[in-house]
C-alpha cells in the first residue's frame, strides 16, 4: 500500500480555491517556453483548430489576433504578468490559453444577449476554460483568482462574475465525456441562461463603465510660477527659495 502523502493531499483539496494564498505561494511549477507551445499545440488540437502563430510580449496577460482569412491567428502573452497574476503552474497556464483559443473558435458568432458584445465574447471564453478544466480534470484555482482581481473594462466585464462562469462551467460538464466540437455547443447552449441570471449585475457595472469614463478626471491644470500674481503665497514661497538658493549658491564660490 503506498505511503499517505499529505502534501498532494492538500493540493487536490485546495485545487479549486480561488484565493491569494493558494495562486501565489502554493503549488507553484516552473513552465518553460516548451512546454507553453505543448500545451497551446494539444489546445489547439483538441479544438480541431490550427497551431497560431506565437509572437513576443504583448501588455496585457495574454492575447489572441485573427485575421482574415481561415485559420490566420496569431497568440502573444506576457509570461511575467502572468506569474505575478497567480498562473504559475501548468493547469492555470493551460486554461489561460483555452481562453484565447476560444475567441478563436467563436470569433464569428454574435451572441446578441447583452449591449457589449465583446463582454460576451470574454463571458464565452472564461466559460470553455470551466469546462475544459472538468473534462481534463485541471485545477481551476489559480486561474479563477487571476479573473477574480480584474476590474471591468470597456472589453472585459468584472473579474467576480468572471469567477463564477468557469465555475458554473467546471460544474456543468460533471466527468462528461466530450470532443471540442461539442464542448463549443455546451458554450452556446449555457451562454443565455448564465447572460439572463447575471443580467442585473451586467447592466449596473456596463452603466458605471460609462459613468466613469463620461466623468473620467481630467489632467490637472498646470501653471507657470511665474504667471501667477505677485499676491500668490506659493508664488511667494517659491521666489523666496530661489532667491535664498541663488544666496546660498554665491556664498560657495
Amino acid at each position: 500500500m503506498p505511503a499517505y502523502d499529505h502534501q498532494q493531499w492538500m493540493k487536490y483539496m485546495r485545487r479549486h480555491e480561488a484565493n491569494v494564498f493558494n495562486a501565489i505561494f502554493y503549488d507553484k511549477e516552473e513552465v518553460t517556453e516548451d512546454d507553453i507551445q505543448r500545451i497551446i499545440a494539444d489546445v489547439a488540437s483538441f479544438f480541431s483548430l490550427p497551431v497560431p502563430e506565437i509572437n513576443g510580449k504583448c501588455e496585457s496577460f495574454a492575447e489572441v489576433l485573427l485575421g482574415d482569412k481561415a485559420g490566420e491567428c496569431e497568440l502573444s502573452y506576457n509570461l511575467e504578468m502572468l506569474r505575478t497574476a497567480g498562473i504559475n503552474n501548468k493547469d492555470a497556464f493551460t486554461l489561460c490559453f483555452v481562453h484565447e483559443m476560444a475567441h478563436q473558435a467563436l470569433h464569428r458568432y454574435q451572441f446578441m444577449l447583452f449591449c457589449c458584445e465583446r463582454w460576451m465574447q470574454e463571458l464565452a471564453a472564461d466559460l470553455t476554460a470551466g469546462l475544459y478544466a472538468e473534462r481534463h480534470h485541471l485545477a481551476t484555482g489559480k486561474f479563477k483568482y487571476a479573473l477574480s482581481t480584474q476590474k471591468y473594462s470597456i472589453t472585459h466585464p468584472d473579474g467576480k462574475i468572471r469567477e463564477n462562469i468557469v465555475e458554473c462551467g467546471r460544474h456543468y460538464l460533471e466527468q462528461q465525456i466530450v470532443n471540442g466540437t461539442k464542448m463549443m455547443n455546451m458554450v452556446l447552449q449555457i451562454m443565455p441562461t448564465f447572460v439572463f441570471t447575471h443580467k442585473k449585475k451586467l447592466k449596473t457595472e456596463w452603466y458605471q463603465l460609462l459613468d466613469e469614463l463620461e466623468y473620467s478626471p481630467q489632467e490637472p491644470v498646470r501653471y507657470r510660477i511665474e504667471d501667477l500674481p505677485d499676491s500668490n503665497l506659493i508664488k511667494q514661497a517659491v521666489l523666496k527659495y530661489k532667491l535664498s538658493k541663488a544666496q546660498e549658491d554665491e556664498n560657495h564660490r
